[in-house]
């Protein structure tokens, strides 16, 4: 879904009429790219939240509080918490065809007072910009110094400036785009023929399709609007631009869709994939006819429920992948080492299959030492040694720089060499399966982590194990000195604060969400009686019943089955083996990293993995 001027302008009407005279009573910073505003008005309270992140920029109100990636506050958060909190919002404007929402806050009646929040919406160059009301900046989420070919400068104290009217190339020479509401036939022809050569030499340099050419030559407009004009007028939304010849009727749903949005005719949809019909991928402010019957359709409440559905989550999982990815390339580069290894320590175990060929050929040429020619590279020596229907012969190379004495003890050499590789080879495996298995245990604590904090306590983990000893390095621990007749505080556990739940029948259930809450919950805070589950075969979070000893009820046992394998690498199967036994019967693998254990005397039962907070 891209935030258009048309879907802006939808956004903005709404939000004018649901929190206009609304109270600001916190700012806060759900991701680097975006605010949110807690208002009060009209008894209730709102959520606002404005987004400038580069492929997610929007506006819209949410239901609840969002969540945060990070708990200190950016000196842009308390400067907006300086002039906004305890304002109220006494205006919100859009320019026309423009990307752009201003919403203006005061404390006072006096509008010399009011303070500007300036919501530029616009892809990679979306920014979040506070000014006062004669336009000199006060802080901006992204500051833009002077030089560097920059088109405005923003920065504290200088004068706002609006970005540059929407340009479009017409006969060679920089034109304003086309009003979507006025645009005829004759000038969408014109567009065509000023970049149709273009097209066909270079398609990279031109629009090859009619929602392209559309996209370029009118204001405020999307290539999903494009698209939809397309449809309706063509029956095809991809039309390329060389075939299109009614070039009017392109230009009559054009209008058509202006004056929808000028009419605020909106008719929020969501769109999902006929495979999915739960899981929106799109959204529209109309009824589209672009979708074909592999798509469902289906009404949406308000166009900020629309945009909150299909927009909040992809930009909170974006922003999540960011902190993510740095770790996750660091453990997959140790499994790969692994794996490398594993194939390599393979191959030598293969060639201890050879070792009593070298034994037996060296005393074949002992034996025969004196028949064997010297400065021989092959001779054929009857072998007394055969049994079981073997060759009575034996066809040896040998080198010829060596006589068949020399020849023999290099055998029994490389005899000796892979009796003690014999005895290393298989402890280096074992060792190296640990390490695999550790490492894909920490991959399965980082892609579960859904917060911020969660991935710090996973970071905790990975740096617990040696994968991020650079990083370790680099970084100076602080010295605090304790002060006489003060206690020291307690430490925080390195991997978080484990979940805790509590079952149907009454009995607390722990998960560790990770390897370091694992060593937590099943080695410090359960007891020998304690029922322990974990997903069998796949790496994923032990969970602990808190019984002492006494009997599980089936439901408090499927329960605890769902949390384990929603908190498994296997969450995405329809069902999953979990094993379930006594802590007392669970210990820590030899060789092992935190969490990682050997048990028996397990019970295997299938459990369908279950949100613990989709019932919230």
């Amino acid at each position: 879904m891209q935030l258009d001027a048309m879907t802006l302008s939808a956004l903005a009407a709404e939000i004018s009429g649901l929190i206009s005279g609304a109270r600001v009573d916190d700012v806060i910073a759900p991701t680097p790219h975006s605010i949110a505003l807690r208002t009060y008005g009209g008894g209730k309270t709102s959520w606002l939240l404005i987004s400038a992140h580069p492929s997610l920029a929007r506006i819209h109100l949410l239901r609840a509080k969002p969540r945060k990636l990070s708990g200190d506050a950016s000196a842009w958060v308390m400067l907006l918490r300086k002039h906004l909190e305890g304002a109220r919002l006494v205006e919100l404007h859009q320019p026309r065809h423009e990307r752009i929402v201003s919403l203006a806050f005061t404390r006072a009646p006096d509008r010399a007072a009011w303070v500007w929040l300036t919501c530029e919406l616009m892809g990679k160059m979306s920014n979040l910009i506070l000014h006062d009301s004669e336009g000199v900046i006060l802080g901006a989420l992204h500051t833009v110094p002077a030089g560097a070919g920059h088109s405005r400068v923003i920065v504290p104290h200088a004068p706002y400036v609006a970005p540059p009217p929407q340009t479009r190339l017409l006969h060679g020479e920089v034109a304003p785009r086309l009003d979507p509401a006025q645009a005829s036939g004759a000038q969408m022809a014109t567009a065509a023929y000023e970049t149709e050569g273009t097209a066909a030499q270079n398609p990279k340099r031109g629009p090859t399709t009619v929602a392209d050419l559309l996209l370029l030559a009118l204001a405020g407009w999307s290539r999903p609007l494009g698209r939809e004009a397309a449809a309706r007028a063509l029956g095809n939304p991809a039309e390329p631009v060389a075939t299109t010849r009614d070039w009017d009727g392109v230009a009559r749903e054009t209008r058509a869709l202006a004056e929808m949005a000028a009419r605020s005719e909106w008719e929020p949809t969501l769109i999902s994939r006929a495979t999915q019909p739960d899981i929106p991928v799109d959204g529209t402010v109309f009824l589209p006819r672009q979708f074909g019957a592999g798509f469902v359709l289906r009404p949406a409440s308000s166009v900020n429920e629309l945009v909150a559905t299909v927009m909040h989550a992809a930009e909170w999982e974006a922003e999540i992948e960011d902190v993510r990815r740095p770790l996750r390339q660091a453990l997959r580069s140790h499994l790969q080492r692994s794996e490398r290894k594993a194939i390599a320590l393979a191959a030598e175990l293969r060639a201890l299959d050879g070792a009593a060929t070298f034994r037996e050929e060296a005393d074949l040429l002992m034996a025969f030492a004196s028949e064997v020619p010297a400065h021989v590279a092959q001779v054929t020596l009857e072998n007394p040694f055969a049994v079981d229907g073997a060759p009575e012969t034996a066809t040896l190379t040998l080198d010829p720089r060596f006589d068949a004495i020399e020849n023999a003890n290099r055998r029994y050499a490389r005899y000796h060499k892979l009796q003690r590789a014999a005895k290393l080879i298989p402890p280096q495996i074992a060792a190296n399966e640990i390490t695999r298995a550790q490492v894909e245990q920490l991959l399965t604590d980082l892609a579960l982590a859904e917060t911020r904090g969660e991935i710090e306590a996973a970071r905790a983990g990975i740096e617990a194990a040696g994968y991020l000893r650079n990083r370790q390095e680099r970084r100076r621990e602080r010295i605090v000195k304790k002060k006489p007749g003060k206690q020291p505080k307690a430490k925080a556990m390195p991997g978080g604060t484990p979940l805790r739940r509590q079952s149907a029948d009454g009995f607390t259930l722990l998960v560790g969400k990770n390897s370091l809450q694992n060593e937590a919950v099943t080695f410090d805070m359960a007891t020998g009686n304690d029922l322990w589950l974990h997903a069998r075969g796949v790496p994923g979070a032990h969970v602990i019943v808190k019984s002492g000893g006494r009997p599980v009820p089936e439901r408090t046992l499927r329960e605890a089955a769902a949390l384990a394998a929603w908190y498994s690498q296997g969450r995405g199967n329809s069902a999953v083996a979990v094993d379930a036994t006594e802590q007392r019967y669970v210990r820590h693998l030899k060789g092992g990293g935190p969490g990682m254990v050997t048990y028996e005397r397990e019970r295997t039962i299938s459990a369908e993995p279950a949100d613990p907070w989709a019932e919230g």
